[in-house]
């Protein structure tokens, strides 16, 4: 298939606004991979079958994505899912729980691997 006619038939807007209603706003990420219609829709096609799939309620996902934002340390990411969290009812506890799981998650993986080289340097 033809680039510019694949590009001509993803509804770049559509998914934009489909991201703003769940964000409220559109994240710099979506922004960014409008330019290029074939990679946005890639991208947004995956985060959408989280976003639908009931197995989590959204709030519980959003603590999730909490965590592991701040395991990874994106700042911008945590930004986005402390709003939407708090938009959905968590309270600065919950909000604050989940960070603090996610960083010590890190942590934890950080010290186990450590250890390990430690041990195995040690024999």
């Amino acid at each position: 298939m033809d680039k510019q006619k694949e590009n001509i038939e993803i509804d770049v807007n559509e998914m934009l606004e489909k991201i703003k209603s769940y964000f409220g706003f559109v994240p710099k990420i979506f922004q960014v991979l409008a330019e290029n219609p074939a990679a946005l829709k890639a991208f947004y096609d995956k985060v959408e079958m989280m976003m639908v799939d009931d197995a989590l309620l959204p709030l519980t996902k959003e603590f999730v994505s909490i965590g592991a934002a701040a395991a990874t340390g994106s700042s911008h990411c945590l930004r986005t899912h402390l709003d939407v969290a708090q938009e959905f009812g968590a309270s600065d506890e919950q909000l604050l729980l989940a960070i603090i799981i996610g960083a010590s998650i890190a942590e934890t993986t950080a010290l186990s691997q450590s250890l390990r080289v430690y041990e195995e340097f040690k024999d």
